[in-house]
């Protein structure tokens, strides 16, 4: 039918025993003549995208979603809960106006032409009816705010583990089985229907083949876990930690790269700036440059346009001398931070009444802070006088306009304290992965759907594209795995 789907069967009729009998094989898996069990589909991961998928999925369709974890292990399940959504009466409520064309501009031009613009529009409009459902079913919003990539303030603010509980007990009570434990191995290929037609997996018990009549929903997650992935994808990464959801070692992109998947955006992974040194959770990340901190260097210099994606700065950070720098800001932009962001507090609540922080190092001065900090006090009073003087004037000479993605101007730092912040970069996820069209069907390098297979969540690529608008990626998993759960039913296995 097509040359992929030619060399496939011909890979299976003869390299199927050595697909069976060899763990690191890349040869498709021929489907055996009886399987152990039969669902209508098999969603592989439990985390936000295949809890979604599995909630979404219509009474009578029988469904399994299997987790190779003991437990929800998905990155929704660690994220911050930013769920990004256009003209929602949340916005309405707080007078933001905003609309499905310009959130998809915002997108394409974060992502600076790299993403699927089909799929960016899929996204926008699957993100609405996503926040639609889940404000229908009791999940409200702490507040709306603005963040990377956004032109007006537009990410809604969840508690993930009540959107995961949600899902999960909507899913069951739709007659889904969940099982943990059990670990996808490889897809399985009917070579005679030339489609996706199970999953083998492994369990404490022994190996399974699971069939799958309409198809199989990838719902793995991305790679930041898997460090010779990272390395081989963007070796600039090589080394910086991870904070992720633990299943998160690329199983879904290798089984699905073994019948010819396409793969984009690998030289985007990028890492997000804006932790403390060593964190622990997506909690130690403070963002003070978007309400007007600077960055420096060890040097205390500057060393990029602060207002840019925070994935852009996390490139630039990792490479400065020693991979060091800070977040520099006055006490009029820490007290904005905090009224901005509740979760700033922990970092600089206890500022004005102790004088110091934990989290960082504070001075009366630009002098006293720099020599706590062991920066050179002249470059660091340099580097602000130089600041203060173009840049609320548009003059900025690394190009700052705005304090974020064309929101608010550059301020001055002129109000001590003034606070010093070692920030670092880390990988949340890694924003590429597998091609798909507008629903989720997975493509193959022919630009050919692969039939019985589609991706949800954080294993797609084409979404983002050079960088990250913030709530899209919580976002996408919730929305691409209705998406997908739709999709399956609809193509009936076709």
């Amino acid at each position: 039918m097509t040359n992929r789907r030619n060399l496939l069967k011909t890979a299976v009729l003869t390299a199927s025993a050595a697909a069976f009998s060899s763990t690191a094989s890349a040869m498709p898996t021929k489907a055996p003549k009886k399987f152990d069990e039969e669902f209508d589909v098999v969603i592989v991961g439990a985390g936000g995208a295949g809890l979604s998928a599995a909630a979404h999925m219509p009474k009578g369709v029988k469904t399994l979603l299997i987790e190779k974890n003991s437990i929800i292990a998905g990155s929704s399940l660690v994220c911050d809960g930013k769920f990004s959504a256009a003209n929602t009466p949340d916005q309405k409520k707080e007078g933001i106006k905003d609309s499905d064309e310009q959130f998809v501009n915002d997108l394409l031009k974060v992502g600076q032409g790299q993403n699927n613009p089909d799929v960016v529009r899929a996204l926008v409009k699957a993100l609405k009816a996503e926040y639609d459902w889940l404000t229908a079913h009791g999940i409200k919003s702490k507040y709306v705010g603005i963040a990377s990539g956004m032109s007006v303030p537009r990410a809604h603010n969840f508690e993930p583990p009540k959107v995961l509980e949600l899902y999960q007990k909507t899913a069951e009570s739709n007659g889904v089985e969940i099982r943990f434990d059990t670990a996808a191995q490889r897809l399985i290929w009917d070579s005679d229907k030339e489609r996706i037609c199970g999953v083998k997996v492994k369990t404490q018990k022994g190996e399974l083949n699971i069939k799958a009549k309409l198809g199989v929903i990838l719902t793995t997650g991305g790679f930041a876990r898997n460090s010779e992935l990272c390395a081989k994808y963007n070796p600039a990464i090589k080394g910086v930690q991870a904070i992720s959801g633990a299943g998160t070692t690329g199983d879904g992109i290798l089984m699905a790269q073994a019948y010819g998947a396409d793969f984009l955006n690998p030289d985007v992974i990028k890492a997000t700036y804006g932790f403390t040194p060593n964190p622990k959770t997506i909690k130690d990340k403070s963002q003070v440059y978007y309400v007007g901190a600077i960055l420096v260097n060890k040097d205390g210099k500057r060393f990029v346009n602060e207002s840019l994606s925070y994935k852009l700065l996390g490139d630039a950070a990792l490479k400065q001398p020693e991979s060091k720098s800070f977040q520099l800001f006055d006490h009029d932009m820490m007290v904005k931070s905090m009224e901005t962001d509740a979760r700033e507090k922990r970092f600089w609540g206890m500022v004005d009444k102790e004088g110091k922080t934990p989290y960082g190092y504070v001075g009366k001065t630009l002098a006293d802070v720099a020599k706590q900090a062991g920066i050179d006090a002249k470059a660091l009073e340099a580097t602000v006088k130089e600041y203060n003087e173009l840049a609320p004037k548009g003059m900025d000479p690394l190009g700052r306009k705005s304090l974020g993605s064309g929101f608010g101007k550059p301020i001055p730092l002129k109000t001590g304290p003034f606070i010093l912040m070692p920030t670092t970069a880390v990988l949340l996820s890694t924003y590429c992965g597998l091609k798909t069209d507008p629903e989720t069907r997975v493509i193959d390098v022919f630009n050919q759907k692969i039939p019985g297979l589609y991706a949800a969540g954080e294993v797609m690529g084409g979404v983002h594209g050079a960088a990250y608008m913030t709530g899209t990626g919580f976002g996408k998993a919730l929305a691409f795995g209705h998406v997908a759960a739709e999709a399956v039913v609809k193509d009936k296995g076709r």
